[in-house]
């Protein structure tokens, strides 16, 4: 859920290319990774942050079907 959810944030900031997506999201404040609920790595002390590839993968199972209803109800 968190990773849909840095990917909408993300296009609604403009970014369109799935490369952009994933640079948004790299580059997203800490303090809207914490409100998102962003595990902190506890090995290495800082947010690891999707590849291109995840969020590709990701969208692509998506059902935009019950993606639209969730969003609409």
């Amino acid at each position: 859920m968190t990773l849909l959810a840095l990917t909408a944030c993300a296009v609604l900031a403009g970014a369109r290319p799935l490369l952009a997506v994933s640079e948004w999201v790299a580059d997203a404040p800490p303090a809207l990774l914490e409100r998102l609920g962003t595990a902190v790595d506890p090995l290495v002390p800082k947010w690891s942050w999707p590849a291109e590839s995840t969020i590709r993968r990701l969208l692509a199972r998506i059902d935009a079907d019950a993606l639209d209803r969730a969003v609409g109800a």
